[in-house]
């Protein structure tokens, strides 16, 4: 589709030209160039927000009409200004997340969250498939949050529940997730089927109500979707913000992409790059894999740490050694001190969380086997489960 939305592009010219106006068209027409056409409408790109701006409040409709005679169906027309700097430095990594229309309204929430703004209510739920970027956007407000949030995943959370139930102390629990800081459970929807954990969790949910601090959660599914939900628990959920995350949108596509290419997406890949970018509509894992195999297994020796694993790695073991203490070194031996142990589990389970596989970890942490990776995560998992203070501990390490 893109060869021809280009050709249909460079047919208009002469079109453009006279109905703008030579004056006009030299000014801010002749720098647009088409990137994609998607769903009916045609993304264009300019040089400068400055142009964008004026193209969108002047000329789009010029340009919708034009391009929709030339290729024979009712088309819509949107503008962005071209980023600036080299396509190695865009702001596009662990740290800065892609923003689009698929999730602007769960970015600018959290952004304000994390800026310390008053929003109406303290509940909110983002929900989308897998691989849409939920985990991402909440470990990036994380990031930016004034204060350390409480964060539990699903299963970590039942584990921890199952404990102090067992041992009579769920009033324990709940006071730690009732305290006024903001907490975060991912994967609320894997609360299916499980009524006991359901009553515990909608009797915090209310408790944290009154509080200053939000409660954050992310879903595969809407409330109304989960199942074996008890009603009042979904009528709860529902009771907050929700928003939905989609896929990446065309736009929030092409500018993943030319991140992971880097400075090749400006030159020599652009053509690539951009015709990927249409072809596969996915979620973010998804492109990484279309995007890898384009790139016949020779991948840009410096690419982002969005899919290096030795850059995760060498991240996660800084901040590990210097929250617990140890050296960089200490972490990567033989040692088996109790302090330099749960160091060294700590890590294993982030590392998993940012998605190394166990043989990734096991080579990084001094060639140790996959199944000792899995051992210390499990013994580590055990060990969260019985402590807050090493929940505690490890908050914010990611």
């Amino acid at each position: 589709m893109l060869p021809v939305l280009v050709e249909s592009w460079t047919r208009i010219q002469a079109t453009l030209r006279q109905r703008a106006g030579e004056a006009a068209y030299t000014a801010w027409l002749t720098d647009l160039v088409p990137v994609l056409m998607e769903r009916g409408t045609v993304y264009l790109e300019t040089g400068t927000r400055l142009a964008a701006d004026r193209v969108r409040a002047l000329w789009k409709p010029l340009l919708a009409e034009v391009l929709s005679a030339e290729i024979g169906t009712p088309l819509q027309v949107e503008l962005q200004c071209r980023e600036q700097g080299r396509s190695d430095q865009l702001e596009v990594s662990p740290q800065h997340p892609v923003v689009d229309d698929s999730n602007r309204t769960a970015y600018l929430v959290l952004k304000s969250l994390g800026a310390g703004r008053s929003l109406p209510g303290n509940a909110f739920l983002f929900h989308g498939l897998s691989g849409v970027g939920k985990t991402f956007l909440l470990r990036w407000w994380r990031g930016h949050c004034s204060e350390k949030p409480m964060w539990f995943e699903l299963p970590g959370l039942l584990k921890a529940f199952q404990v102090v139930h067992q041992e009579h102390r769920v009033e324990q629990l709940r006071a730690e997730l009732t305290e006024d800081r903001p907490l975060v459970i991912d994967e609320i929807h894997r609360i299916a089927g499980k009524p006991k954990l359901q009553q515990f969790v909608l009797t915090v949910l209310r408790a944290r109500e009154t509080l200053r601090c939000p409660t954050l959660m992310a879903s595969r599914w809407h409330p109304k979707q989960i199942r074996d939900i008890d009603d009042s628990l979904a009528t709860s959920l529902l009771a907050g913000f929700v928003a939905e995350i989609g896929r990446p949108g065309p736009l929030g596509r092409l500018r993943y992409l030319r991140a992971l290419e880097g400075a090749p997406s400006r030159n020599g890949r652009a053509a690539a790059v951009e015709t990927l970018a249409q072809q596969c509509d996915g979620t973010f894992p998804e492109l990484r894999m279309a995007w890898a195999r384009t790139r016949d297994g020779r991948l840009p020796p410096k690419y982002l740490e969005l899919i290096d694993p030795a850059r995760v790695f060498a991240r996660l073991r800084e901040a590990t050694a210097q929250r617990f203490g140890v050296t960089t070194q200490d972490l990567l031996g033989k040692g088996q001190g109790r302090a330099l142990s749960r160091a060294r589990k700590v890590l294993a389970m982030l590392c998993l969380q940012q998605g190394l596989s166990g043989g990734e970890v096991g080579r990084f942490l001094g060639g140790r086997t996959r199944a000792a990776v899995s051992y210390m995560v499990r013994s580590l998992q055990e060990e969260l489960a019985k402590s807050a203070e090493l929940r505690q501990q490890i908050e914010g390490l990611l």
